[in-house]
């Protein structure tokens, strides 16, 4: 009864009625990106000057801006995903998504869970000191939230208007935009270092200047950031490009021959965004508990880094791989010898595990509840006109040779996907490693629907051949 009325007072974006154009899709897409940037533009009222983002290095991954309407950024939108799939994997929730009313129920529960993660992260941010309020009154710490659920409620709007009427849902796309602003000006940005004012902040100016004052080493350093983000880049493109090809048969046309890919990143980069927001949500606690006085989940410096504590073993070496190409002898020497070396290496280690394991059950579980298994991809084909050449056309034959892939592909893909997140995060990018990692997939990923939407537009002939269902 309840979840029926919250679900009335909130409305929700329709479905387009008919079949959208690719023009059509590309109109709502470039409008959501513009409206998500005019938001990250505008300041909370009330917020006091001294206020500090201590949670700048989580910004790639909740694509949120600090001090902004959309501060939380889509936090609230995953962290309620995390715990409903949680909840459903586990069987508490005994809900069947399998079946349409089902699917309804589940959609409305992380609706109503959505609201309430987001009051909850909102009130946790002010009264905690994350976001301190000017003057420090109840007035302004209540406008504060009042500002920061207003701003992340139109951005659940903006991701449902993406996802229905868009290429891609909001949340990828938001991820995207904001993790290539980043890159763009840590890379390209001719304004002064704050913290150098006499170089630009941009590597790419940096080193420039640094050949013509005559110091190669300097410029190489300035340098290496561009080329591990060019690394992982590649890296990237090159695992998406690995993929098991089933031959199916489309019954409707006789002799007609195509190839269904099975990706390695068989659950794309849904684990990676999962485990990634679990432990910036963490994060996010440690420094709000640290604020007051309680240290035992983390010791933070001015700047929001982790020092010490529970969150130091959650946080990544970001220098790791630069010390191991550019200093190998006395990284290795001082693992052996301890200090922070070897804690370095322990950290590394944590962290891989940590994304790893996270991965493997976010990946399961989304194949659970997104109709992605062996059984329910079985339908799909056998509703789309597909079959495997020399099976009988039936479901349950499909689910046998899909069970052969499926599973296998989940586990390796999101151990795949979280190691080289990892390494990612390893490297001394531009940006999160993580972040430019799901922004590479995203991109690649938009890539192949933008084409698949502009051939369908341009042959009405493949788009009776791949039906809306299947693609």
């Amino acid at each position: 009864m309840i979840l029926k009325t919250v679900n009335r007072l909130v409305p929700e974006v329709r479905k387009p009625l008919r079949r959208l154009s690719f023009n059509e899709r590309a109109k709502w897409t470039i409008i959501v990106l513009c409206l998500y940037f005019l938001m990250g533009n505008i300041p909370l009222f009330g917020l006091s000057p001294a206020a500090v983002d201590q949670f700048q290095n989580m910004r790639a991954i909740l694509a949120g801006n600090f001090g902004s309407f959309i501060t939380l950024g889509i936090g609230p939108i995953v962290t309620a995903g995390i715990v409903l799939q949680l909840l459903v994997g586990a069987e508490i929730l005994p809900i069947d998504i399998s079946t349409p009313a089902g699917k309804k129920r589940y959609e409305e529960l992380e609706r109503v869970l959505v609201l309430l993660v987001t009051v909850f992260e909102a009130g946790a941010y002010v009264l905690l000191g994350g976001l301190p309020a000017a003057g420090g009154t109840l007035a302004g710490k209540l406008a504060l939230i009042l500002q920061l659920c207003l701003g992340t409620l139109l951005l659940i709007f903006l991701d449902q208007i993406s996802s229905k009427w868009g290429f891609m849902s909001g949340i990828s796309l938001f991820i995207a935009a904001g993790v290539s602003s980043q890159i763009v000006t840590s890379a390209f940005s001719p304004m002064a270092n704050p913290q150098n004012p006499t170089m630009p902040t941009g590597k790419f100016w940096a080193a420039l200047k640094y050949i013509g004052a005559g110091d190669p080493m300097a410029a190489f350093s300035a340098f290496v950031p561009l080329l591990f983000t060019l690394l992982v880049f590649a890296l990237v493109v090159y695992a998406n490009g690995i993929k098991v090809e089933i031959p199916l048969t489309f019954t409707r046309v006789r002799g007609a021959i195509t190839r269904w890919p099975l990706s390695l990143f068989y659950t794309s980069n849904i684990p990676v965004i999962f485990t990634a927001a679990l432990i910036a949500n963490i994060g996010m606690i440690a420094r709000l508990l640290a604020g007051r006085g309680l240290g035992f989940f983390g010791v933070f410096d001015a700047g929001g880094a982790a020092i010490g504590g529970l969150a130091l073993y959650l946080s990544p070496p970001s220098d790791l791989v630069y010390y191991l190409i550019f200093s190998p002898l006395s990284f290795f020497k001082g693992v052996f010898t301890g200090g922070v070396f070897l804690q370095m290496l322990i950290r590394a280690f944590t962290y891989t595990v940590l994304m790893v394991a996270g991965a493997i059950m976010f990946a399961r579980f989304w194949v659970f509840t997104s109709n992605m298994d062996a059984r329910s991809v079985a339908k799909q084909i056998q509703g789309s006109g597909f079959g495997i050449p020399g099976f009988r056309r039936d479901p349950r034959v499909l689910q046998k040779v899909l069970e052969r892939y499926i599973p296998f592909l989940t586990d390796l893909g999101a151990v795949a996907v979280g190691m080289l997140a990892a390494f990612s995060d390893f490297t001394s990018v531009l940006s999160s490693g993580t972040g430019i990692l799901l922004s590479v997939m995203i991109i690649y990923k938009a890539y192949e629907t933008i084409v698949t939407q502009y051939a369908m537009d341009m042959s009405p002939a493949v788009r009776g051949f791949f039906t809306e269902g299947f693609r």
